[in-house]
């Protein structure tokens, strides 16, 4: 870099540049704008455009004067900085050249993340740049700063709770909570400060105002953290529970039910894969509703992951974060590095008999940091692919899904749809299973949208489904006569959802996201859960199956967010996926290298 060693740059407070520790006089009005905004983007170009916009608050000179005016400020920036210039001509924009070292922000950042939080907060003076005129600084530059400033300084809370300091942090943490009323975070470490402290009446006080607060202007209950922490402080340790939930409508595989219950010994891990990788062939269901079956086995915990490995693979660390804190290790006592969080998790349930349920798992290499070592341990790890290193080196028993026999696929329906109507059209019956080709998603789906009808007759079904089919593949046809059916609201609530990120939603974000009212957006996502077109597998969070959500961005793409009955050709579908049409083909499908698609399943 090449400004002098001896200047310093402040934007943590008021703007400031020291020159061997003499402040530098920067002139009032657009030179400070200007220098507040480069310095808040150390080393990063920015526009002219950008520029002018912000330096005139939106009210830009005409667009010939706007550069010439630009320079202008540049050059009288420059000539009162001096030898402290860090003002950069680029191509198009300007950039503050600055030596990490000698910007306060910068600075904060690195300390914040070599874990030196007292040290990172102490180069706050005040709010981001506080004498600087500029309502879209303060708008748009602050609010993120703040909120990382508020990270840091809930981190360094969370240090010295984790050294026994609780009674020396009461009164800070009281003046946080004030200044921070319904920040979660801030609640939980006052209550866990006052009851290091000795003051556990204190400490249920301050978990019920926080309680009552959250409860009358969000209407939400508290987080599970501050949850366990209230239930620790009545003395009652929370044992965690995170199943998912069973479908409702399981029916079918006890070959390999009874199969995982011979392998349910202690230690032993058991992965669940699909020939060829198959989606939607009920690998999440199989195991859920055998942890259920089995669970009483393992009092000291139920733990639950969806490691999305199709997608968006699940970071084993943030995984193992989630695990810690479910037996309460929480903040400054989860280490960093991957390797000594996975050697503490394994310490934690160590003694304790836990079943562990990694769902939708990506590879061995995803899985093996969050099995625990403990023999009193059980671990299910679900995935399309096969884990032959797992079962090589571990031990893991394999338990491989294909297409449900039809008998089970009647059994399917029947629970859907109840015994007399499957009875009363066999052929009918047939041929839908034989359409659907024993996946037990497609099945789901086809048997929703008979049961939402109670009138239609099994052969009409049919018939809609093949008419439906035309260039798409089977299971597509299932999507679309199911989709087809919702009123315009919820079809524009299923497009929306299907390209957010994250392994779920809750009604508050599908809220936002949809713009209606909260009781009319609870009333769509009831609709799609019965529809078989979402999934509810904790309470107040919505989720899709894989497949489902590639139908749903598909359909988010068509161009019509408000009908229910636009719908692309799956070439599209093709378009998106990388590799050859037959891999794209099956991530939609999921059924041709099992040869299941086609009326007739071979």
């Amino acid at each position: 870099m090449k400004e002098p060693m001896n200047v310093e740059y402040r934007v943590l407070g008021p703007l400031e540049v020291l020159r061997d520790g003499v402040p530098v006089a920067v002139p009032a009005g657009r030179c400070r704008v200007l220098l507040a905004t480069l310095l808040l983007r150390p080393n990063r170009f920015v526009s002219v455009d950008e520029l002018v916009e912000r330096l005139w608050d939106g009210a830009p000179p005409t667009i010939d004067r706007a550069p010439k005016t630009l320079q202008m400020v540049v050059r009288r920036l420059r000539l009162a900085l001096g030898e402290a210039n860090c003002v950069r001509t680029a191509t198009g924009g300007y950039l503050a050249d600055v030596d990490p070292d000698r910007l306060d922000l910068t600075r904060f950042r690195r300390l914040a993340a070599e874990g030196e939080f007292a040290a990172a907060l102490a180069h706050w003076r005040g709010e981001v740049a506080s004498d600087v005129a500029s309502a879209h600084l303060h708008r748009e530059d602050a609010p993120p700063l703040v909120e990382e400033r508020l990270v840091v300084h809930g981190r360094r809370v969370e240090a010295d709770l984790a050294r026994g300091r609780g009674a020396a942090l009461v009164d800070e943490l009281r003046e946080l909570t004030a200044e921070h009323p319904l920040r979660e975070g801030f609640w939980a470490q006052l209550v866990q400060a006052l009851h290091q402290a000795g003051r556990p009446g204190e400490a249920l006080v301050a978990y019920e105002r926080i309680r009552a607060r959250l409860d009358e202007e969000l209407g939400v209950e508290p987080g599970q953290p501050l949850r366990d922490l209230h239930a620790r402080v009545l003395g009652r340790e929370t044992v965690p529970r995170q199943l998912p939930a069973v479908p409702a409508h399981f029916a079918g595989r006890a070959a390999e039910l009874a199969r995982l219950n011979r392998v349910a010994t202690g230690g032993a891990a058991v992965v669940i894969t699909a020939i060829g990788g198959t989606a939607g062939i009920g690998k999440t269901a199989l195991a859920a509703r055998w942890a259920h079956a089995v669970a009483d086995r393992f009092p000291d915990g139920l733990l639950h992951a969806d490691l999305r490995g199709v997608d968006r693979p699940a970071d084993p660390a943030e995984v193992l974060a989630g695990f810690l804190g479910a037996f309460g290790v929480t903040g400054g006592r989860v280490p960093v590095d991957l390797p000594e969080r996975a050697a503490l998790y394994r310490s934690v349930v160590a003694d304790r008999r836990v079943l562990v349920l990694l769902d939708n798992a990506r590879d061995v290499e995803q899985v093996r940091p969050l099995l625990p070592a403990g023999r009193g341990c059980l671990v299910v790890v679900t995935s399309r692919n096969r884990f032959t290193g797992l079962v090589v080196r571990e031990g893991a028993v394999p338990v491989t899904l294909g297409p449900l026999p039809d008998e089970d696929a009647v059994a399917v329906l029947t629970a859907h749809l109840g015994a007399e109507r499957v009875a009363a059209e066999p052929e009918a019956v047939a041929d839908l299973v034989a359409f659907c080709g024993g996946l037990p998603l497609a099945l789901a789906v086809a048997a929703s949208r008979a049961a939402g009808d109670p009138g239609l007759a099994l052969r009409s079904l049919v018939r809609e489904l093949t008419a439906a089919e035309g260039t798409m593949s089977h299971v597509e046809a299932v999507f679309a006569t199911s989709f087809s059916r919702l009123d315009d609201d919820t079809a524009r609530l299923f497009r929306l959802l299907g390209p957010t990120t994250g392994p779920d939603v809750s009604l508050d974000a599908a809220t936002a996201l949809d713009g209606r009212d909260r009781a009319e957006v609870r009333r769509s996502l009831r609709t799609l859960v019965r529809a078989h077109l979402l999934a509810e597998r904790t309470p107040g969070r919505y989720s899709f199956h894989d497949l489902l959500r590639a139908y749903a961005v598909d359909q988010a793409k068509s161009g019509d967010p408000g009908s229910a009955t636009t719908m692309r050709e799956p070439a599209a579908l093709l378009r998106e996926e990388p590799g050859d049409e037959k891999v794209a083909r099956n991530r939609i499908a999921g059924l041709s290298q099992q040869g299941i698609s086609g009326c007739g399943a071979s």
